[in-house]
């Protein structure tokens, strides 16, 4: 009698036995599963005389179907062509089958022993009565070795290892499936033609939680158990998506898509699709969603910020420098030119002057709304870069005939007269106007033509002006203010102005940002917003940022020595990030300053930090070993994630102040600082809100629970001879960093 406890082992020695005797290439014994779509799943199968792995695989289409309802089958050739979807017998490349039913005790799963040969078994006269003995000699042993590892199969710790997975499929917040293949594809066999086909139509969901069946459309879990996929998503998404998942070798990760419901409802989706291959052969596949519809929507709100003046509610210049982008891009793909123009209104300063910032508002949207009516006739675009400047990206005026004719319409709605508070203010503007084309203007260099071309229509008293090299005087004061930049730091023309941060709960002083001046001695002072955007584009923004922190560092040593421990933040910029003499520049001043590395703080725009974002993360993980303090600055305007900011030594995010000023009159901006606040300290960052102007923002941001403050309520930036007054003056008690 065969012994109990090695009943696979003395399956395959019996299988391998009938296998001998009969000449066949395969021997299986399976059981009938009863799913929604029928299926056999091995219980032993023997292939050249060793056991292979357990699988299971579909009745439809398969010649055991008959076997299911009680009858013997016998097929001496030609089986591939009778059952030609039958992917079993493509596996075993079988052209003969023979199989009957092992019989079982009331209550269990019927069974089957099936017999597959490549060149065709022998004749049914001479063979078939002998393998029916054989085949019904085994029969009580494979009956009763059948039932033993079934039992065991109940009782294994794959059993509960399969419970304990189903149960996470279940309890995850998150869409999960199984899908099994069947039977498994053998990869180094199938092309991908085939291969893809085995995909749509050989693939059953085993497996299926209710978050994933309600994103397809079903109202339970199990109305998808036993589905293919193209049951539910449809062969051709199917195809498409599998033939994708075939080139990434079967990993898709962290996939983002959308989806459109039968009511245009767009859903955001993060998926992850990963295949199971054993010995060889594909054999499941696990399907993870997500729907990250909320995290999308806040995302696209703070993209709309970020690239939307508040104001107006125009494109602003973020936007534009990534349209000009586009339109470059497209210019060398198809040679497609294209016009820029920069509006600059006259006159404007004299109003906002004389009749306040609030009716120069007023007049800016009113303006804003005639002109961009005016420029969509021409399929041109608009975006407020600044003040009272505007530029005028014109795609489909490539002419110069077609350009100057809009020109000259947008004149005529200037003139027209804006009436505010009862009162008829007549603004003209001038306009200048360059058209990019083959000699590889750049981005700024295209706005700085049709800035020189505005500079001269202005001069002139001329409503429009091209940009042509005659005209290049403009560019003769950007010369000036980069060759005097330089000697401005020997020539101690240079200086730093402090403007205070406040801790929001105790309202005590926090820091000082250090910021930079320039007192030119025939110019006058220079605004920051004028010569550092200058400085950023060329080597002299290295040694400028390297004065800069060592006078801001030496300020706080002397602080410190007067018994003041003031935390002292300092602007670097993205060319500073490529700096490889920073790091050794900043511990040497520490070093001879005796200022403590706790006590700086280096601020760093989100834009900068996207882009150099390998050698941004070398440096300041290199800086903050020293002990120095992390802050990005005006985050919310560079598209970047906490996800990836979590990956650097950050320890601060500096809220811009494009969202902090019209947060109480926006409830988007409002949920939008809210939200920056709540992700930041889940990251375990402080927060600093910038653009604080009254006390209402200082409450409402106390509300939310943000940790620091900075702005005109708090403190205008302020010469260091000033300092010591603003404390004694607003009462501030002094705190440690942290």
């Amino acid at each position: 009698m065969l012994a109990a406890n090695r009943p696979k082992s003395l399956l395959v020695d019996a299988l391998s036995a009938i296998q001998r005797e009969t000449g066949a290439d395969v021997v299986l014994i399976g059981e009938f599963l009863d799913t929604p779509i029928p299926r056999i799943r091995t219980t032993c199968c023997v292939q050249g005389g060793q056991r292979i792995d357990d699988f299971s695989f579909p009745l439809l289409g398969d010649p055991l179907q008959e076997v299911a309802e009680g009858h013997i089958v016998s097929i001496l050739d030609g089986a591939r062509q009778d059952y030609p979807s039958c992917w079993l017998l493509r596996d075993f490349k079988a052209s003969s089958v023979a199989a009957m039913p092992i019989p079982l005790e009331a209550g269990q799963r019927p069974g089957v022993i099936a017999l597959y040969w490549a060149q065709g078994m022998p004749s049914h006269d001479a063979a078939w009565p002998h393998l029916t003995r054989l085949i019904q000699a085994t029969q009580d042993s494979a009956r009763s070795l059948y039932q033993e590892i079934e039992l065991e199969r109940s009782n294994s710790a794959d059993q509960v290892r399969n419970q304990v997975f189903s149960d996470y499929i279940q309890e995850t917040t998150e869409g999960f499936t199984v899908s099994e293949y069947m039977p498994p594809i053998p990869l180094d066999s199938v092309t991908e033609e085939e291969l893809i086909d085995r995909l749509c139509f050989g693939t059953f969901i085993t497996d299926c939680n209710r978050i994933m069946a309600r994103m397809w459309g079903f109202q339970r879990a199990e109305d998808v158990i036993g589905l293919t996929p193209n049951e539910v998503v449809g062969e051709e998404r199917m195809r498409r998506n599998g033939a994708l998942w075939v080139r990434q070798k079967f990993q898709i990760r962290d996939m983002e898509g959308q989806t459109v419901d039968a009511n245009g409802e767009v859903t955001w989706i993060r998926g992850t699709l990963i295949g199971h291959i054993r010995n060889g052969k594909l054999t499941h596949a696990w399907n993870k969603r997500s729907d990250i519809t909320a995290q999308k929507r806040y995302e696209a709100a703070i993209h709309r910020k970020a690239q939307t003046d508040p104001l107006t509610g125009l494109p602003n210049r973020y936007w534009f420098q990534d349209r000009i982008d586009d339109l470059m891009r497209d210019h060398t793909a198809r040679n497609k030119e294209f016009c820029l123009g920069l509006l600059d209104l006259n006159g404007f300063k004299e109003i906002n002057d004389t009749l306040g910032h609030l009716v120069g508002d007023q007049i800016l949207q009113a303006m804003s709304v005639r002109l961009l009516k005016g420029l969509k006739l021409h399929g041109a675009e608009m975006a407020r870069l600044g003040g009272d400047e505007f530029a005028i990206l014109m795609p489909e005026l490539s002419h110069v005939d077609k350009a100057e004719t809009m020109a000259r319409e947008l004149q005529e709605l200037l003139t027209e007269p804006f009436v505010v508070e009862n009162m008829p203010l007549k603004i003209g503007g001038s306009l200048g106007l360059a058209m990019f084309s083959e000699s590889g203007t750049g981005n700024d260099d295209l706005l700085r033509l049709a800035d020189i071309a505005m500079y001269a229509a202005k001069n002139d008293g001329q409503p429009y002006r091209w940009y042509h090299p005659d005209i290049d005087r403009h560019s003769k004061r950007r010369l000036s203010l980069l060759n005097s930049l330089s000697e401005a730091i020997q020539a101690g023309e240079l200086f730093l102005v402090y403007q205070p941060k406040i801790d929001v709960w105790n309202k005590e002083l926090s820091g000082f940002e250090a910021l930079l001046r320039w007192a030119h001695p025939s110019m006058g002072l220079i605004p920051p917003n004028e010569f550092i955007p200058y400085a950023e584009t060329n080597e002299v923004i290295l040694p400028l940022t390297r004065w800069v922190i060592a006078e801001a560092i030496r300020q706080g040593a002397a602080w410190l020595a007067a018994g003041h421990r003031i935390k002292m933040a300092v602007n670097i910029s993205v060319r500073n990030l490529l700096d490889d003499q920073l790091e050794d520049h900043i511990a040497n001043c520490l070093q001879d300053s005796g200022l403590p590395a706790d006590l700086l703080e280096l601020e760093v725009t989100e834009s900068a930090l996207m882009t150099h974002p390998a050698q941004a993360m070398e440096l300041l993980h290199s800086l903050r070993a020293l002990g120095i303090s992390i802050a990005i600055d005006d985050f919310g305007t560079g598209y970047s994630s906490l996800a990836y900011l979590a990956r650097l030594p950050v320890t601060t995010l500096k809220v811009d102040q494009a969202f902090v000023k019209d947060m109480l009159r926006s409830s988007t901006d409002e949920q939008i600082v809210r939200s920056i606040i709540g992700l930041a300290h889940q990251c375990q960052l402080t927060v600093v809100a910038e653009g604080v102007e009254d006390e209402a923002s200082l409450s409402a941001l106390l509300n939310m629970g943000c940790d620091h403050a900075q702005g005109y309520h708090i403190g205008r930036p302020m010469p260091v001879a000033d300092v010591e007054g603003w404390i004694s003056q607003h009462r501030v008690r002094y705190k440690s960093p942290r």
